[in-house]
């Protein structure tokens, strides 16, 4: 019954954004009010993980986690795009151009920015504690919006499930990313002594930063929220910098490794070193990911 309360309000909001056109909401304005939600919505979980007792020490321990997390996600993930690269094929760089330096500014300072709102979240939370009072209940509500926003951008973008399932390569990175993960998520909670459906929950942003901290935190976790964060977050900067060095090898090793991300902040330096042939790939692959997160997420947190 935990599982449906959880998830089930969650998975209505996505799918009604996603399945309803809701003429109002124009792409323009999908991606206006997802920039402005998103920034929200990290302030107020900032202001609650200040608002924490011994927040120092809840930091140093979502830190920790997070890094022990990034080490066996990384480890694990690349490892197992390396193997499916060389048995199933996978397009490698066209050329050794150089870094479009534009693009990846543009991502860091988008990370950056992101990063910002967080931390004066938290300082106004540690300096205000008295006014935490209905802030988890508003990231909830805010929550339920924010999912109805990404439902309606999928749709806008002509994104169909059944046709990115249908792209081979595209469908073998994702399962590929995806269960490799999820692996890597359950070890670490091992040594982390996490319980299996935090550590499965933490991992499954699968680098969508601004989503995978929201929704934990929303959902009753801000520590553990902001692990998730800290994980998805350091993977899309690495992601950012070494696309030129894994797309020497393998499509499978920069289109995974990128995750969600794929389909929009990583998806122009992917196509500048694979050719515009990998944009489909891209696309596909982070689509899949980017409909799974706020599925997967709740469905494993509800099972506590």
């Amino acid at each position: 019954m935990t599982v449906i309360t959880t998830l089930g309000p969650l998975l209505v909001a996505l799918l009604f954004g996603y399945w309803v056109d809701i003429k109002f909401l124009s792409p323009k304005r999908v991606a206006l009010g997802l920039e402005k939600l998103v920034y929200l919505i990290l302030g107020l979980i900032g202001f609650s993980i200040g608002a924490l007792d011994n927040l120092s020490e809840k930091l140093v321990v979502a830190g920790f986690q997070a890094f022990v997390l990034f080490t066996l996600v990384t480890l694990i993930s690349l490892t197992a795009l390396y193997c499916t690269g060389l048995r199933f094929g996978g397009a490698h760089a066209e050329s050794q151009s150089n870094i479009p330096q534009a693009s990846k500014r543009q991502a860091l300072k988008d990370a950056a920015q992101t990063l910002a709102w967080v931390i004066a979240g938290i300082l106004v939370g540690y300096i205000g504690k008295d006014w935490a009072m209905g802030v988890d209940q508003a990231v909830t509500g805010l929550l339920y919006i924010l999912l109805l926003l990404v439902g309606c951008q999928l749709r806008q973008g002509n994104h169909r499930l059944k046709k990115m399932l249908l792209n081979k390569q595209a469908a073998i990175i994702a399962v590929t990313t995806i269960a490799s993960t999820l692996f890597a998520g359950w070890l670490s909670g091992l040594i982390l002594n996490l319980s299996w459906h935090q550590s499965l929950a933490v991992v499954s942003g699968f680098g969508w930063y601004s989503l995978s901290g929201i929704l934990i935190t929303g959902l009753g976790d801000p520590v553990l929220g902001t692990t998730a964060f800290l994980l998805d977050l350091g993977r899309e900067i690495v992601a950012l910098m070494l696309i030129p060095f894994f797309a020497k090898r393998s499509s499978h090793m920069s289109v995974g490794y990128s995750g969600a991300t794929a389909m929009d902040f990583t998806l122009p330096m992917l196509s500048k070193f694979h050719g515009p042939e990998i944009v489909p790939v891209c696309i596909a692959s982070g689509f899949i990911m980017s409909l799974l997160t706020p599925i997967l997420i709740p469905l494993f947190l509800g099972m506590n």
